[in-house]
């Protein structure tokens, strides 16, 4: 099984998904957004599937979700990856059979894009699609 999770107590804290956040948002405002070739150039991985199990983490309030994977855009491994996330950063609840395309940063255990629902995932997989050619022209940095 593939897994993206670091070992228990490998989570972020409070103030460093705070900067995290802040380092996402800085992306998207220099025109990193994700599926842009810049953003797949630099993303560890970028994958698509069905929620497996969302259950609790060993860091107080987090969540460890399990994707079956269906495709991956970028990065690659075994069937299934595991990521957490922080429903009590605003992120989204996902439940068990949601379809969700997430995006991983290089570095940290939490995704920095999280699509969810089959029409959201097909504009976003026709973007990434598209960028993928001129991502491996680029070095990340």
């Amino acid at each position: 099984m593939g897994w993206l999770v670091a070992q228990p107590g490998g989570g972020l804290s409070g103030s460093a998904e705070d900067s995290a956040a802040a380092q996402s948002d800085a992306k998207e405002a220099a025109g990193v957004a994700f599926g842009s070739p810049r953003y797949l150039a630099c993303a560890r991985l970028v994958a698509e599937g069905t929620v497996l199990a969302v259950e609790p983490a060993p860091d107080a309030g987090a969540e460890r979700v399990t994707l079956a994977v269906s495709r991956y855009h970028k990065g690659g491994g075994g069937d299934e990856v595991t990521f957490l996330r922080d429903p009590a950063a605003g992120e989204p609840p996902l439940h068990d059979g949601d379809r969700v395309l997430i995006g991983m940063p290089v570095d940290g255990v939490h995704p920095d894009a999280v699509v969810v629902g089959e029409a959201d995932i097909a504009a976003e997989r026709a973007r990434i699609i598209a960028s993928l050619p001129e991502s491996r022209t680029l070095s990340c940095g």
